[in-house]
C-alpha cells in the first residue's frame, strides 16, 4: 500500500470533520469520496484502491477540482473505463467483492475505519479437515444456525463435504439467504487511516440486521 505519509491530506480531512466513503462503481472502478456536510471535497477513482486514495488525497489538497479537469480528455489522470479483476491488497479485494468502507475522525484526533459488506458463511478449516479425515459427520453452530456437515465427493471422485442447515434462529428459515450470507461491519481505530484500517481487518465481525 501507499506509504501513510502520502495520505496526509486525507488524514487532515478526517480530523477536520470530513467523512471518507469508498465503493465499487458500476464499471468496477474503486471510487473514493471525501465529504463534509454532504459537500464533496475530494474525489478519486482508479482500478485499484491505493491509487484511488492517492487521487482523492491530491484532489482534497487542491480544493476539489471539476471531474473533467482531472479525468477528462485534457485531464491530469488517465480516464479508466474498466476495472481490474486483480486485487492489489486485502483492502482492494474488499472493494472488488462489492463491499464498502468508511472513515471518519473523532474529536480526540483518532481515526475510525469501518469495513461494511456482505460475507459468506465459511466452514472453519478445522471442522472441514476433521470431517474429511475421519469420514464422520459433524455439526457447527454459527450465528444461531446449526449446520450439519457430511463427507461427500465431487463428480471426479475428489473428496469434499456437503452442508445443510438443520436449525435456525427464531423467525428465520433454513432456506433463507441469511443462513448462507450476511451483512457485517468490522471497525478499527488508529492515529491515521492506514493504522485504523489494519485494526479494522483484525477486529471481530459485527453482524448488521438488514431492514
Amino acid at each position: 500500500m501507499e506509504d501513510p505519509v502520502e495520505l496526509l491530506g486525507i488524514n487532515q480531512a478526517l480530523r477536520d470533520g470530513c467523512r471518507l466513503h469508498a465503493f465499487l462503481s458500476g464499471g468496477g472502478l474503486r471510487v473514493i469520496r471525501i465529504k463534509k456536510d454532504e459537500e464533496l471535497l475530494g474525489y478519486g477513482e482508479h482500478p485499484q484502491v491505493e491509487d484511488a486514495l492517492a487521487h482523492a488525497n491530491e484532489d482534497w489538497g487542491a480544493g476539489h477540482r471539476p471531474y473533467a479537469e482531472v479525468y477528462g480528455d485534457s485531464g491530469t489522470k488517465m480516464h479508466y473505463l474498466t476495472r481490474s479483476s486483480t486485487a492489489s491488497s486485502p483492502l482492494d479485494c474488499w472493494l472488488l467483492a462489492g463491499r464498502t468502507f468508511d472513515a471518519w475522525g473523532l474529536v480526540s484526533g483518532v481515526v475510525v475505519f469501518q469495513l461494511s459488506g456482505l460475507v459468506r458463511v465459511t466452514l472453519p478449516q478445522d471442522i472441514l479437515d476433521e470431517v474429511l479425515r475421519t469420514g464422520q459427520p459433524a455439526t457447527w453452530d454459527h450465528r444461531g444456525y446449526t449446520y450439519h456437515i457430511v463427507p461427500s465427493n465431487f463428480p471426479n471422485g475428489e473428496p469434499c463435504v456437503s452442508i445443510k442447515v438443520v436449525s435456525c434462529p427464531e423467525g428465520k428459515e433454513s432456506g433463507d439467504a441469511d443462513s448462507w450470507m450476511y451483512h457485517i461491519t468490522k471497525t478499527g481505530q488508529g492515529p491515521d487511516l492506514w493504522s485504523a484500517m489494519e485494526n479494522a481487518f483484525e477486529s471481530p465481525e459485527v453482524e448488521v440486521e438488514q431492514e
